[in-house]
């Protein structure tokens, strides 16, 4: 083949290659004689030259731009050196005195958040022993009380204001609440508002009455077992924590209606391929009929699942802000001590956000349980997760007579498709096996 120079003049600002036209020329007539050809085992040999000429031709060519490339960029780098040390010798003490002011600032906000506190310990007698939750609380303390431009007159002025609304309502709450006093107390300093609390106490003692008819002695062994059908009302909150209980007691229940609201679009038939397939564990909670606060996430699992195959894994632990239940650690095996330390909840849900992206979520169980807890973390870091769900248990439920299956659980499911288990209740092995258990009834 010919050989060919590229020729090229610099200037600043500008650059062309003045034979373009002629270079380009005369590539069109070399390349005209491969148009058209079609290569057969025969003519490896000459396949393998026109290779061998056409790579040197390119590598001429490509060498030529890298040449003529740094030498135009040359200048341009040397001033960007030059231009980079005077900036990192300013950088230097700009960076000291940065972190000299920001430590400052700091120092004054904790100084001010100090001093905010003190006044609120020789304020809050009218609070009785229940001052330090009421401080706690995450609707007390306002961040505007930290700024420069936030007289000590308006923040004394709002802090009195609060706990007296505080003191006003926990008195109301003690004398009129009786025994639901200790459930309303606790939801009343999620937010310091008693907006919601005639709705949850008339719910609490529609709860009672429906318990004051079940039965809690269990039947003999060699007895059959029969079934009661139980209405409840509560909050979204009070149904998650009631079916968690039926679930990890193995008790079998089905919802024959539900008009809870839910934030997701529900599919009913397994029709897709792609998904992620998700799986939880929460402390547990003694309930806030008995004063005690929610149940949180511990554990979060997942795998993403793309054209049937397993892509992407997601596990991560969860401190949960308050002590696991005894009872819950010996079916999950996750315990206080593995959770200290652990990033909270609003880091770990943004992170499981991002890994979910907009794909459908597969669950077991999920409906009633899981994505109560997982609408409540998002919202409370700020974040809307819309995602559509499919629930394996309830979609096993509808097949469980005509498969002749004993129980719809996800353990016993995994056994009748042969899945492994080899930690089951924790909740990257549940949502590895419930990706499985999907396809395995997609196939039914």
């Amino acid at each position: 083949m010919e050989q060919m120079e590229l020729v090229s003049r610099q200037q600043p600002g500008h650059i062309t290659i003045d034979n373009f036209d002629e270079i380009k020329a005369a590539l069109s007539a070399i390349l005209v004689r491969y148009e058209n050809v079609v290569y057969t085992e025969a003519m490896l040999t000459d396949a393998k030259a026109d290779k061998k000429e056409l790579t040197r031709l390119r590598k001429e060519i490509d060498d030529r731009r890298k040449e003529i490339k740094k030498a135009y960029l040359e200048p341009y780098n040397l001033f960007e050196g030059q231009v980079k040390e005077l900036l990192a010798m300013i950088d230097g003490p700009l960076d000291a005195i940065k972190e000299f002011v920001s430590g400052m600032e700091e120092r004054e906000k904790e100084g001010k958040r100090g001093e905010i506190l003190a006044y609120f310990q020789t304020h809050s007698a009218p609070l009785g022993d229940m001052a330090r939750q009421v401080w706690d609380s995450p609707a007390f303390f306002d961040k505007k009380w930290l700024n420069k431009t936030t007289s000590a007159k308006t923040w004394q002025a709002a802090v009195d204001a609060k706990i007296a609304g505080a003191a006003r309502d926990l008195d109301s709450i003690r004398k009129g609440a009786g025994p639901h006093a200790g459930a309303l107390t606790v939801k009343y300093l999620e937010c310091l508002s008693t907006e919601g609390l005639s709705d949850l106490r008339a719910k609490l003692r529609s709860a009672e009455q429906a318990g004051e008819n079940v039965a809690e002695a269990l039947p003999p062994e060699d007895q059959r077992l029969g079934h009661k059908v139980l209405r409840l009302t509560g909050t979204a909150q009070q149904m998650a924590q009631v079916i968690e209980l039926l679930a990890l007691s193995g008790i079998e229940w089905e919802v024959l209606e539900d008009d809870m609201p839910q934030p997701m679009e529900e599919l009913t038939e397994p029709t897709f391929d792609s998904f992620v397939a998700f799986d939880l564990e929460t402390t547990g909670t003694y309930g806030a009929a008995n004063g005690d606060g929610p149940a949180e996430i511990t554990e979060i699992g997942a795998v993403k699942v793309v054209n049937g195959e397993i892509t992407q894994r997601f596990s991560q632990l969860v401190d949960p802000g308050r002590k696991i239940l005894p009872r819950i650690s010996r079916i999950t095996h996750i315990t206080d001590e593995m959770v200290a330390g652990q990033p909270r909840i609003d880091a770990v849900i943004r992170q499981f956000a991002d890994f979910v992206e907009d794909s459908v979520l597969v669950g077991h169980n999920i409906k009633a349980s899981d994505l109560y807890y997982i609408d409540r973390a998002a919202k409370k870091a700020g974040i809307r997760m819309e995602n559509a769900f499919f629930d394996t248990y309830r979609y096993a439920k509808r097949r469980k007579e005509a498969n002749g299956w004993e129980s719809v659980t996800l353990e016993y499911l995994s056994r009748c498709f042969g899945i492994r288990q080899p930690d089951a209740h924790r909740a990257w092995c549940d949502a590895q096996a419930n990706a499985e258990l999907y396809f395995e009834l997609k196939k039914l």
